[in-house]
């Protein structure tokens, strides 16, 4: 009898056990945040945590891509993407142009341009982005 109900209770938890990890993997992982705030100070607070497929599931295909290739590899070391009237001043005033610059799939540094052309250096407020060591 003792081997009867030994034999029950591990085949319950066996069952139990496969349908918890069964149920798991049917679920859709949730991103860390989908949306961002416009404005300047709290965008780069946050934009340090998202890779470049986050970025533009939440806002979209940048305006102009620069990308940064290895010679001898082709592979991409560095981007430089810019956004179109996405973030504010603290005054409510929208920045004409956003430059992410992405190293190592995160952003290193954002820059708000108060002109559209991005070839410009005329008044310009960069920030540089801490990489998280840790989302929370």
């Amino acid at each position: 009898m003792k081997y009867l109900i030994t034999i029950l209770f591990i085949l319950n938890h066996s069952i139990s056990f496969a349908n918890h990890h069964e149920s798991s993997e049917n679920t859709e992982e949730q991103p860390i945040l989908t949306e961002l705030p416009t404005l300047d100070t709290k965008f780069v607070e946050l934009i340090g945590i998202l890779t470049p497929d986050e970025i533009i599931k939440i806002l979209g295909e940048p305006a102009k891509k620069i990308e940064l290739k290895m010679k001898s590899s082709n592979d991409v070391i560095a981007r430089t993407w810019y956004y179109h009237n996405i973030n504010t001043d603290e005054n409510g005033k929208y920045f004409p142009t956003t430059e992410l610059d992405i190293v190592d799939g995160y952003v290193e540094s954002v820059v708000f341009m108060n002109e559209v052309d991005e070839t410009t250096t005329i008044e310009a407020k960069k920030y540089d982005v801490e990489k998280p060591n840790k989302v929370f």
